[in-house]
């Protein structure tokens, strides 16, 4: 009983190892989860950008017509 007793605690402490620290493991999704919401906050930023773009693109094309 002793033995069951020490291998299940030690595959508890391989399981929990796995779960944070291992590939695809919370510490690797915590990563990706904040490099994707500075890619979000960038990709609107450049979305912004554009249309300030667009909108100077159709005015100077307004211009042209008249």
């Amino acid at each position: 009983m002793r033995i069951l007793k020490i291998f299940l605690f030690l595959l508890f402490i391989w399981l929990q190892y796995s779960l944070w620290v291992g590939k695809n493991g919370i510490l690797d999704y915590i990563k990706i989860y904040k490099k994707i919401i500075i890619q979000k906050k960038t990709n609107k930023d450049l979305e912004v950008e554009n249309n300030k773009l667009l909108l100077e693109i159709q005015n100077l094309n307004d211009k042209i017509k008249d």
